[in-house]
């Protein structure tokens, strides 16, 4: 389920490396219906060096308004975070100042993302090596990332609203 970007011109694949799209629903429970969740990373292979991807999301998030580490920002709310998401056909079509990404998604997530109208970025500024675009990634290491506590106080979170080819 995952996918490589297209980055934008202002900001050089040569510094950023590969930008990677991944899935995951999270639920539902008792207390809480599923939450859909889209992740970004790179996997540390810009010009410079993992440090220097690092610094480069670092400066790109800050720039778009979105805080490392700190609350989830609502990209509805907030319009200059510059956060855009399709979802149609199984597949999140995502629009970020620093790049554009399709990832295929499953029926479940897709139906979660239209139930609760947004879906939860999170875009950790430290690179992942061992996760390769296009291959996919075992649920436990997945799991390993995400919950992180070094990577999730590393990240920027943003509720992005979900919208719908009209017609």
């Amino acid at each position: 389920m995952t996918t490589s970007n297209v980055v934008s011109p202002v900001h050089s694949a040569h510094t950023m490396g590969t930008l990677t799209v991944i899935s995951w629903l999270l639920g539902p429970t008792d207390e809480m219906p599923a939450t859909p969740f889209l992740m970004v990373y790179s996997v540390g292979d810009g010009l410079h060096g993992p440090e220097a991807v690092e610094a480069e999301l670092r400066q790109t998030l800050k720039d778009m308004g979105a805080p490392i580490g700190g609350d989830v920002v609502d990209a509805g709310k907030d319009r200059g975070i510059g956060a855009h998401l399709l979802v149609e056909a199984e597949r999140a079509v995502l629009t970020l100042p620093f790049m554009n990404a399709q990832c295929p998604v499953p029926a479940e997530w897709q139906a979660a993302a239209y139930e609760t109208g947004h879906v939860i970025l999170m875009v950790p500024v430290t690179p992942w090596p061992d996760a390769a675009p296009g291959v996919p990634v075992p649920e436990d290491r997945l799991r390993a990332f995400i919950t992180d506590e070094d990577i999730v106080k590393n990240a920027a979170h943003i509720a992005v609203p979900v919208s719908r080819i009209q017609g």
